[in-house]
C-alpha cells in the first residue's frame, strides 16, 4: 500500500497522507461490489447498516490466463505536492510513488498481519528491557533497482541509516530506533530500537522506504527532485517507475514488465501466491496515466464521460446512482482508512479550553451534514479512528455497539427540542456554568453516560470565566445578535489580537457542500454570541498554514492510511509531534499536550505494550479521552463507493479498506484487461 505520514515515532511504520477535507478520500462501506439494482445503498448515520462487514472478495482467476497489457486513466481531484519519497505529503503523490518502492515489511489487507516483503523473517529480543533488539533477515533475490543497478543489502542498511541521519518529518521510523548494523549472529541484520513500540514489526520494520544508496548519498535530500535527476524518474526496487511527474496536470507509472515477468513476479512470496484475494504474478498493467482535474466536480464528470477509468477516493454522493445505473461502470465497496475534521488550534487562547471547543461541537449540525449535504454517503464522526480499523475502537474493546453507543453520542447538535434550530440557551448555559463534558451527566441538555473505560476529560471545569453581554462585534451585529460572549470579561476579538474566530474552509466552488455545513455552523455559532468568520483558502496552502507555520483557528482536513492498531494516535495527539519549532511538518497540527489537554501518558503506554488484546484497550481508552477533549471534531466517515469501468478491467478487490488508495498497491497489482484474459 502507499506508505502513510507516520511523524514522530507513531503510526503504523507506514505513512498517514493528507486528503483534501471534502473529496470522499478515503471511506467505509459495505463489502463485495454493488449490483446495478442496489438501490437501498444509502445507510444513514443512525442506520450504518452492515458497513463494517469485514471480508475481501474472493478473486477466481488463474494468472497464466492473464495477457499482459493495457492503460488505466486515473482522476486526482488535487496536484500531487512532490515526487521525492521524503517529501511527499498527500495522497495524490503517494498513488503515484506506490509502485516505485518496496519497505521491509507488508501487510495483509483482509486480516491486518504484518507478512514478509523486503525482510522475509524477523525476531524481537529482550522486550522487556528499556531498548529491544529487533533480528531479521532480507530476501536475496528477485530485487533490482529500477535504473538497472543490482540491489545489495548495504541499501537497507543505508535506507535505515539515512533516516537516523536527516530525521525527514513525512516519517518517523527514526524516533523508534537507533541503531542498524549487520548481525553478529544467524540474522542478517540487527536494529536496536530507541524505546519500546508494541507494533514493532511494522512500524519499524515497514516504516522505512528502500532507497538506493547510489542514488541519495550525498544529495540534499530537501532539494532533491528524483524526476530531474533520473531519466525514468525515482529510483525504487518496485514494480514501477514514475516516468512523467508534471503535477499540475498529470502523472504517468509504467510498469516494469521484463522485471516483473522475469524477477519481480516470479520471486513473490508464498503468502501472496496463497492469498485467496490477490492473483499473483502482477501488476498485468502496462501503466497508469494520472490526470489532475483540480477539483473533485470535473473529475467526476470526466470519470461519467468515460474520459478516465476511476479516480482517487469514493464517488461523490450525489452521483453513485448515476454511475451505478450506466452501462460498464460500477462502485466498488470498500472501507474507510481514516475520517474527516475540523482541527482547533489548542495554542489559541479561548480554543485553548476544552470547555469551549466542546461547546464549539454542540452547534455544528451533524444531520444536515450527513443526510441533507452528503445523502447518508457518510457515517456522523466520533473517535479519531476509522471503523474500518474497528478492533480498537472503545465499542469494540467493551462489548458496545459500534457508532451507535450512547458513549459516542456526546456532542451531538444540540438543537431546540431536537430540530434544526440551535439550542443557543443550553448551550450559553453550559459556558456560564462552566461545565465540561467528562463523567456521566447531563450537558447542554443531553444525557451522556460517561465512557467505557472511565476515562475523563483533562479538565473538570471550564478554563475561563464565561459570561454574556452587549454586543460589541461588528461581525455580530451584523448577524442580529442579542448577546457576545465576554471570555474573563474579554470579547474573543479582544483577547484574538482584533478577529474573529476564523473558520478555514476549501474554496466553495470546490467543497460547495462542505461551504454550506461551515457557513451554517458559523451562523449557529454567532447565535450564541461567538464571533467567528470563514476564510477560504486553498488546499496546498491550508496544509502549509496548519502543519508548518501553525497559522489557523480551526480548519477542515483528513488522513487517509491510518493505522488498524490504533498507533495513527500518537501522531496526531502525542505532544511530541506537536511541531513547535514551526519548521518541519508536524502531525499534531492543534498543539494538543502541549496546550489544551493531554494524553500523553495513556498513549506512551500504548504505543509501547507488545501484547496487542492489552494495546487495544490502552488505545481504546486514549481515544475516549481524547474524544472528550477534542483537539479533532470529527466530522465524518466515508462510505467508500470507488468508481470503475468494471466492462474494461477486472481483478478489483472490493470489501477492503480504501482501495483507491490505502490498499492501491493490491489493486494496480490485481487488475487486469478483461479483452485480454483467455477463456
Amino acid at each position: 500500500m502507499p506508505r502513510r505520514r507516520n511523524r514522530s515515532g507513531t503510526e503504523d511504520s507506514r505513512r498517514n497522507f493528507l486528503k483534501a477535507s471534502g473529496a470522499g478520500a478515503v471511506t467505509l462501506s459495505l463489502a463485495g461490489c454493488s449490483g446495478k439494482n442496489d438501490k437501498n445503498d444509502n445507510n444513514g448515520p443512525d442506520n450504518p447498516g452492515n458497513e463494517t462487514t469485514e471480508g475481501a472478495g474472493t478473486v477466481d482467476v488463474n494468472p497464466e490466463n492473464i495477457k499482459p497489457g493495457g492503460t488505466l486513466r486515473y482522476g486526482l481531484p488535487e496536484a500531487p505536492d512532490s515526487p521525492n519519497i521524503m517529501l511527499a505529503g498527500s495522497v495524490y503523490s503517494a498513488v503515484g510513488l506506490s509502485p516505485v518502492y518496496d519497505y521491509g515489511t507488508a501487510q495483509d489487507p483482509v486480516t491486518f498481519e504484518v507478512k514478509p516483503s523486503v525482510f522475509t523473517d524477523w525476531e524481537l529480543k529482550n522486550a522487556d528491557k528499556e531498548k529491544p533488539d529487533i533480528y531479521f533477515n532480507a530476501r536475496k533475490d528477485g530485487l533490482e533497482w529500477n535504473d538497472g543497478e543490482k540491489f545489495k543489502t548495504e541499501d537497507i542498511l543505508y535506507s535505515y541509516q539515512f533516516m537516523l541521519d536527516n530525521e525527514p518529518g513525512e516519517f518517523s521510523v527514526w524516533n523508534d530506533f537507533e541503531k542498524i548494523e549487520e548481525a553478529s549472529n544467524d540474522w542478517d541484520f540487527h536494529i536496536k530500537l530507541s524505546r519500546p513500540v508494541g507494533t514493532w514489526d511494522y512500524t519499524v520494520l515497514g516504516g522505512a522506504p528502500i532507497i538506493p544508496k547510489h542514488k541519495w548519498e550525498g544529495v540534499d535530500y530537501e532539494n532533491y527532485d528524483p524526476t530531474e535527476a533520473n531519466e525514468e524518474g525515482p529510483v525504487g526496487t518496485g514494480p514501477g517507475k514514475l516516468v512523467k511527474f508534471n503535477p499540475d496536470t498529470s502523472m504517468q507509472v509504467k510498469f516494469r514488465r521484463d522485471y516483473i515477468e522475469n524477477t519481480y513476479a516470479l520471486n513473490q512470496l508464498q503468502w501472496k501466491k496463497d492469498h485467496k484475494s490477490l492473483i499473483h504474478g502482477g501488476p498485468f498493467l502496462d501503466a497508469v496515466n494520472f490526470k489532475v482535474y483540480g477539483g473533485e466536480a470535473p473529475m467526476t464528470q470526466a470519470f461519467l464521460r468515460g474520459e478516465i477509468d476511476t479516480h482517487y477516493g469514493s464517488l461523490k454522493s450525489s452521483k453513485i446512482q448515476k454511475a451505478k445505473d450506466k452501462e460498464g461502470i460500477d462502485v466498488v465497496k470498500g472501507f474507510d482508512s481514516g475520517f474527516s475534521y475540523y482541527g482547533f488550534n489548542c495554542r489559541r487562547a479561548p480554543l485553548d479550553d476544552v470547555s469551549f471547543r466542546q461547546a464549539m461541537s454542540f452547534m455544528y449540525d451533524d444531520l444536515f451534514w450527513v443526510q441533507e449535504l452528503k445523502g447518508g454517503y457518510v457515517i456522523k464522526g466520533d473517535y479519531a479512528q476509522s471503523p474500518g480499523y474497528k478492533g480498537v475502537r472503545p465499542e469494540s474493546v467493551h462489548g458496545g455497539e459500534l457508532l451507535t453507543a450512547p458513549e459516542t453520542e456526546a456532542f451531538n447538535f444540540r438543537g431546540v427540542n431536537g430540530g434544526k434550530k440551535p439550542d443557543v440557551e443550553a448551550v450559553r448555559k453550559f459556558l456560564t456554568d462552566g461545565q465540561v463534558v467528562s463523567g456521566k451527566g447531563t450537558y447542554a441538555g443531553k444525557e451522556f453516560p460517561g465512557t467505557f473505560s472511565g476515562v475523563k476529560s483533562s479538565q473538570s471545569k471550564s478554563k475561563y470565566n464565561y459570561t454574556f453581554g452587549s454586543v460589541k462585534s461588528q461581525s455580530l451585529k451584523e448577524a442580529g445578535v442579542d448577546k457576545e460572549i465576554r471570555v474573563d470579561g474579554q470579547t474573543v476579538p479582544e483577547m484574538m489580537d482584533g478577529n474573529a474566530i476564523t473558520l478555514l474552509i476549501d474554496p466553495p466552488s470546490e467543497q460547495p457542500a462542505e461551504a454550506k455545513a461551515i457557513d451554517q455552523w458559523k451562523k449557529n455559532l454567532q447565535k450564541v454570541g461567538i464571533p467567528v468568520r470563514t476564510e477560504p483558502i486553498a488546499f496546498n496552502t491550508m496544509t502549509g498554514k496548519v502543519y508548518e507555520t501553525e497559522e489557523f483557528d480551526v480548519y477542515p482536513m483528513g488522513w487517509g492510511g491510518t493505522s488498524p492498531y490504533g498507533t495513527s494516535l500518537h501522531s496526531f495527539f502525542h505532544s511530541e509531534n506537536a511541531g513547535e519549532d514551526t519548521e518541519k511538518f508536524a502531525y499534531n497540527s492543534t498543539g494538543y499536550g502541549v496546550s489544551g489537554g493531554s494524553s500523553d501518558k495513556l498513549l506512551s503506554d500504548a504505543y509501547s505494550e507488545t501484547d496487542p488484546e492489552k494495546r487495544a484497550k490502552k488505545f481504546a481508552k486514549a481515544m475516549e479521552k481524547i474524544y472528550l477533549d477534542m483537539p479533532y471534531m470529527l466530522r465524518d466517515y466515508s462510505k467508500f463507493r470507488w468508481p470503475m469501468n468494471t466492462a474494461k478491467f477486472g481483478g478489483v478487490v472490493s470489501g477492503i479498506v480504501d482501495p483507491a488508495y490505502a490498499n492501491w498497491d493490491v489493486e494496480y497489482g490485481n487488475m487486469y484487461l478483461k479483452e485480454n484474459l483467455k477463456k
